[in-house]
């Protein structure tokens, strides 16, 4: 009896106009194309996940204008939530097998023929709410008849020459270029992506935009003739910038920078047997002591306090 009262709310959600405004939630994983119709699996990593209930994720036939979808794969539908009975954890490595070919209903759906993909919505806990609605594409292989399945592809991935898995982020402050790195057990080909505007990727340099909150970025494997393609994610937490300048040097005339490495302006000030003008240090023998200030952004970077003592001879 439980199961059909679920049901009954799904298909009245359904029939609500479309007035989802963008997800808060934020999407990633793979691999999303390609899939084997029969043996497909799709390693999730949602973040930003919203406090006012859980979210469906199912396999569906993307809507038309719009509108919800209607043709859903019932078999593979997970429930992602902190309550008890949930398929998974919000924080989890979330595992979703979604088919080539399944019924909805009365309607046979063909992925090869129909647009499917990946269907996240609130779940029966806050009913009506279109605000977590997103599709996510998928394709699929024509299937081929064969019944050998090839083992998924390991990848291992590194940033800085650190280790980086879903169960060990990597920390990383605002504008912090760091090098990610990835290697494929099959030796098949790897492509990097980024889908988080917290982080831009090119080639394989990762720069963090923000100084706070998270970004994911994830390494897929093509497959090859001895693997099954594959995705990992690369979880990276971020944290405030740190702001530097050079390093003075003991002279009588010394030229201080006039910014530091995130742009701020550099302000002196200057003890001792020294003094400072128009960021030049004139220096006499004995100590001086150089103060370096700068200004910091908040949710970037931090303020620039710098001391400096120097002996001058």
């Amino acid at each position: 009896m439980k199961k059909i009262v679920v049901t009954t709310a799904l298909i009245f959600s359904l029939v609500i106009p479309n007035q989802a405004q963008a997800a808060e939630t934020k999407f990633a994983g793979g691999p999303l194309t390609n899939l084997d119709s029969t043996a497909a699996t799709i390693h999730i990593a949602l973040s930003n996940f919203p406090s006012k209930g859980g979210l469906y994720i199912q396999e569906c036939v993307e809507g038309v204008s719009g509108a919800r979808p209607t043709l859903c794969n019932p078999a593979v539908q997970l429930w992602i939530s902190t309550s008890p009975g949930a398929s998974f954890a919000p924080n989890a490595d979330i595992v979703f097998k979604p088919t080539g070919n399944f019924n909805a209903g009365a309607t046979a759906v063909d992925c090869t023929v129909s647009k499917c993909g990946i269907f996240m919505r609130y779940d029966h806990t806050v009913p009506g709410d279109l605000s977590e609605d997103q599709f996510i594409p998928l394709t699929f292989k024509a299937s081929s008849g064969g019944s050998n399945t090839l083992p998924a592809d390991e990848v291992t991935a590194t940033v800085n020459g650190v280790g980086v898995s879903m169960k060990a982020p990597i920390t990383l402050g605002y504008r912090q270029v760091s090098t990610l790195a990835a290697i494929s057990k099959a030796g098949a080909t790897l492509s990097f992506a980024s889908r988080d505007a917290n982080c831009a990727l090119a080639g394989n340099k990762i720069t963090p935009l923000k100084g706070s909150g998270e970004c994911v970025i994830y390494v897929t494997s093509a497959g090859n003739e001895a693997a099954a393609g594959a995705t990992v994610i690369v979880p990276i937490t971020l944290t405030l910038g740190v702001q530097t300048i050079p390093t003075i040097a003991a002279k009588k005339s010394i030229k201080l920078a006039g910014i530091t490495n995130l742009g701020q302006r550099v302000k002196y000030s200057t003890s001792g047997s020294c003094s400072v003008k128009k960021n030049v240090v004139t220096a006499k023998k004995g100590k001086c002591t150089v103060q370096a200030h700068a200004d910091g952004i908040a949710g970037l970077f931090a303020k620039l306090h710098k001391k400096t003592v120097l002996n001058i001879k």
